[in-house]
This record gives structure tokens, C-alpha cells and sequence, in this order.
């Protein structure tokens, strides 16, 4: 068994992992911006508690096995978000489609092209 405060932090980011997944089966993004934030948060205070951690917590051998489970259960996570990324995008390219490649000509230069002369103006005078 686990420390107590190691225990309970541990919990808690599980407990905010498990939010952000029904988020994403739910297709929800408010629900999904809210858990993410609130997984972030709790990750980053579970860091500094893992920093402060004596060898002894470290090395215990029910930590291992979570933090594989949440770490592989992340990496799904990031694939799933990356795949509705690209069916967002999808969609949005069948309901806005996007403007063709070049609105002007193409020119020679990495600029501009030179102008041509209307021979209207030969002369300037001020």
C-alpha cells in the first residue's frame, strides 16, 4: 500500500485522467477544456510531490504499475485528440472550403514583378 498523501495524489490525477476520457468519448469541448486543465493542474502538483519523495516512496513497487497505466493511458489519449483534430478538420474543409492557392498571378521575382509601362507618362515633372 501506498503513503497516504502519495495515495490520495495519485488518486486524484486518475480520478482527472478518467474526466478527460469521458470528455473525449463524450465529444463535449467545454467538458474537455475544463478536464484538461484540471489533469494539468493535478499532474503538475503530483510532480513536485514525486520531487520531494523519499527514495524509499520512489522505489515502491504499487507505484511503478500506475504511473505505467496513466502514462500509456496519456499517450492513447494525445492519439485520440489528434484523431479528432483531423475529423474537425475534415468537416470544416466540406462545410468552408479554402480559398485557391493563389488569389493573384504568379510572379517571377521572390517579390514582385516589374510593372510595364502604359507609355502614358514619358515625362515626370514636379
Amino acid at each position: 500500500m501506498l503513503p497516504a498523501h502519495l495515495e490520495k495524489a495519485l488518486t486524484e490525477v486518475e480520478s482527472h485522467f478518467n474526466d478527460v476520457s469521458a470528455a473525449l468519448v463524450s465529444g463535449d469541448p467545454l467538458a474537455l477544456t475544463v478536464a484538461s486543465a484540471a489533469l494539468r493542474q493535478a499532474a503538475i502538483e503530483f510532480s513536485a510531490l514525486l520531487q520531494r519523495l523519499s527514495p524509499a516512496d520512489i522505489e515502491h513497487q504499487a507505484l511503478k504499475p500506475r504511473l505505467t497505466q496513466i502514462t500509456n493511458g496519456m499517450a492513447l489519449q494525445r492519439e485520440s485528440l489528434l484523431r479528432r483534430t483531423a475529423l474537425v478538420e475534415m468537416a470544416l474543409q466540406t462545410v468552408i472550403p479554402s480559398a485557391p492557392k493563389a488569389t493573384y498571378a504568379q510572379t517571377s521575382g521572390p517579390y514582385a514583378s516589374v510593372g510595364r509601362q502604359s507609355g502614358a507618362f514619358k515625362y515626370l515633372a514636379a
